[in-house]
């Protein structure tokens, strides 16, 4: 009779998620040549070729799609049945998406407090905007994530309402400037950006992208320069910027944004261990 070897079904994954044998060592604590050696002694035994090697990467072969699913499954039983037997044995690799401007807040301290808590459990922080992260954890590419909702959406479980603050330079009356010079995320992918020029487009104030970026350091350093004004979550204003009072500064007032947790159904043991975590961290601040 013939059996998996759970070691080598967990490589498997390991090398279809991460999509190479040298990252795929990286995350499961394997050399490159160990983890090409377990792969081609699992293909061995199984009679079957589970990837395709070419200069573009590492992809599925016909039969690696059809065992994927049940190799992951498999792990996830594994890894349940370790951690009812030993609530200390809970290992596993997760990859939890956010986006950047949610890091400083909500990503580090959560992440050093998880593994703190569960060492065994490895956690991968992948930082992109909302929109993607919905794909991504549609698709599988990574577990689960942090995301802001668009505009009437009943996606993943509300975490928290998040109020955008105007916020500009600390020193500087930029805001005056007409039409208003702003520092956007790009217009495809900022879930916030709908909410600031639909609330300037009411209020009847011109304003003009003097900063485009995908990234919050860059808009923070838009601020740092006073040549933009711009509103953020709250909670990730920096303490060097200045919060603007709309009523007093000429700016409309904003509408709060939703914070939500995506996981997917079926996520394995890992997976809802990182995701209660995140709901008892929310709850706390």
């Amino acid at each position: 009779m013939h059996h998996f070897d759970t070691d080598a079904l967990a490589t498997f994954v390991a090398v279809a998620d991460a999509g190479g044998f040298t990252a795929a060592g990286v995350r499961i604590g394997k050399s490159q040549a160990a983890v090409s050696l377990l792969i081609a002694r699992f293909e061995n035994q199984i009679g079957r070729k589970l990837f395709d090697r070419s200069r573009r990467g590492v992809h599925l072969t016909e039969a690696g799609k059809i065992l994927i699913d049940y190799a992951r499954r498999i792990i996830a039983i594994e890894d349940e049945a370790m951690a009812a037997l030993d609530s200390g044995s809970m290992r596993g690799y997760v990859r939890l998406g956010m986006p950047d401007d949610y890091i400083e807040l909500f990503g580090t301290p959560l992440i050093q407090e998880f593994s703190r808590a569960n060492p065994r459990i490895q956690v991968e922080i992948q930082c992109d905007f909302s929109r993607s992260l919905e794909a991504m954890v549609e698709h599988g590419t990574i577990d689960l994530a942090l995301i802001t909702r668009a505009p009437d959406s009943i996606v993943g479980e509300l975490l928290r309402r998040e109020q955008l603050i105007w916020c500009g330079s600390s020193g500087g009356q930029i805001e005056r400037q007409r039409p208003l010079p702003l520092a956007l995320f790009p217009e495809k992918d900022c879930r916030a950006r709908p909410h600031i020029v639909n609330a300037l487009a009411q209020a009847g104030i011109g304003w003009r992208a003097a900063w485009t970026s995908s990234h919050l350091p860059s808009i923070q350093a838009a601020l740092d320069a006073g040549v933009a004004v711009t509103a953020l979550p709250a909670s990730v204003i920096a303490s060097r910027h200045r919060r603007l009072n709309a009523q007093d500064d000429g700016l409309p007032a904003l509408k709060p944004l939703e914070i939500a947790l995506l996981v997917p159904h079926g996520a394995r043991a890992a997976v809802r261990t990182v995701a209660s975590f995140i709901r008892s961290h929310f709850q706390q601040l």
